[in-house]
């Protein structure tokens, strides 16, 4: 595939969707998803419940297969890959789910050094060291021997990212990084993600998110799915200037528009 450029930042595509299809029985989820995602970037995907938000990252994973279309990491179409090649790919990705996901009875240090010791050749001392570092850069310096029913939730969520990034992937995946998290500590895993991609030139970032103030203050490209298609992409200036019905209702959360409840 030839090198694909991102329409709104004018950057090469390091992910590009193309004529995506996806269907669960009945229930067809993707309906030709033609999406660019910008190199070094961070790209929120937005979207009512079941519109594909969560579906369309999977796919980027390997961990869904399309119906019909192509999905390209670089110069790797997923579609048509052995399921040995996607490991490789996946190792391309760190992930920050929305729960974080950490092993309860493990502390955090050795939750965060799980990929490494699973997937690298560090010493343990080398491994130790990493983390700990990692651990000073997300805020959690003097935490590394807490287990995680002794964080609060938004301490959950940076070992979650630094678990992520412990491996020094090129993309991170966030999956709504910042539900069930106060004002407060919102911001804070804003500026975190925000520091995050300032701090690793050229690291790809895509963000599922329901927050459109956050979305408005983080994102380079936001994408807006309904019905499983992009119907809006553009910078934040974009959304916040479009008359479009469609967008004004996700914004404001308005129960009046074309979306119905």
């Amino acid at each position: 595939m030839s090198e694909r450029i991102d329409p709104v930042t004018g950057e090469p595509a390091s992910i590009s969707y193309v004529n995506v299809h996806k269907s669960f029985g009945t229930q067809h989820v993707l309906r030709g998803l033609n999406l660019a995602i910008p190199r070094g970037k961070i790209t929120v995907i937005i979207g009512r419940s079941g519109t594909g938000k969560s579906v369309t990252i999977k796919h980027v994973m390997g961990l869904l297969r399309p119906d019909k279309g192509e999905i390209w990491v670089g110069n790797d179409n997923l579609a048509t890959m052995r399921d040995r090649d996607l490991r490789t790919v996946r190792n391309r990705f760190g992930v920050v789910f929305q729960d974080a996901a950490l092993f309860d009875s493990m502390n955090v240090l050795d939750n965060v050094a799980f990929p490494l010791r699973e997937h690298s050749r560090l010493r343990d001392r080398e491994v130790v060291a990493k983390v700990r570092g990692l651990l000073a850069q997300v805020g959690l310096a003097g935490a590394e021997l807490k287990l995680p029913s002794q964080l609060s939730g938004g301490m959950r969520k940076r070992a979650g990212l630094a678990r992520a990034l412990v491996r020094d992937p090129e993309f991170v995946l966030y999956d709504e990084p910042t539900t069930g998290l106060d004002p407060i500590l919102t911001a804070a895993m804003d500026k975190l993600i925000v520091d995050t991609q300032e701090s690793r030139p050229g690291i790809t970032s895509v963000v599922i998110s329901h927050d459109m103030h956050a979305v408005l203050g983080i994102a380079d490209k936001i994408a807006m799915l309904v019905d499983g298609v992009v119907a809006h992409e553009g910078t934040p200036e974009y959304f916040k200037n479009s008359k479009d019905p469609l967008v004004h209702q996700f914004l404001t959360g308005s129960l009046d528009g074309p979306m119905k409840v």
